[in-house]
């Protein structure tokens, strides 16, 4: 269920479906109690059955089915050199020498696998991680453009904004957590 790459699992679950409802009350229910030395085990014994459920419904519905092959392995090892270098570089060509294939041959992997270029998902990265931080830190604009190897603010502004259309600001204004 957690294995689809770059994107977020999303699983439709049938109207009758109260298995799912009666787990997540459970858990609210288990987190309203007076807490004890049960509580931890039985909360994770809860949401292990929810993940089992969701993983059956996944499963049902066939989603992300991803065939193994040269296309795979490409993408999973791109995955995991941009996990690892995103803040440093951004540029493709870093990234195709890194998973020892031509900027090319990277391009056709991440089509077929995932259905997007390879910069769209370096893109996709530096901006996920640029909102994680924006929501949940009170770093400053130009604090967070650095720390993401921007080398001038304003560079990372008009970055966030032509991929969000608004400004860091207006999006950490938009999302702050209660």
């Amino acid at each position: 269920m957690f294995n689809d790459l770059f994107s977020v699992a999303h699983i439709a679950l049938p109207n009758e479906s109260t298995v799912f409802a009666s787990l997540l009350q459970q858990m609210m229910d288990e987190l309203g109690r007076a807490s004890d030395e049960g509580q931890a085990d039985i909360l994770q014994n809860l949401l292990h059955n929810f993940l089992l459920y969701g993983e059956r419904e996944r499963r049902k519905q066939d989603i992300g089915a991803i065939k193994k092959g040269a296309d795979l392995d490409i993408v999973l090892l791109f995955k995991d050199v941009l996990e690892t270098n995103y803040k440093q570089e951004k540029q493709v060509s870093y990234y195709a020498s890194k998973a020892f294939v031509t900027e090319k041959r990277l391009n056709q992997a991440t089509q077929r696998v995932l259905g997007k270029t390879p910069k769209e998902i370096i893109d996709e990265r530096v901006l996920l991680e640029a909102k994680r931080i924006l929501c949940h830190t009170g770093q400053s604009v130009k604090e967070i453009g650095y720390s993401l190897g921007f080398e001038e603010p304003t560079n990372f502004a008009k970055y966030f904004k032509k991929h969000t259309q608004q400004t860091p600001l207006a999006f950490r204004e938009n999302n702050l957590l209660a």
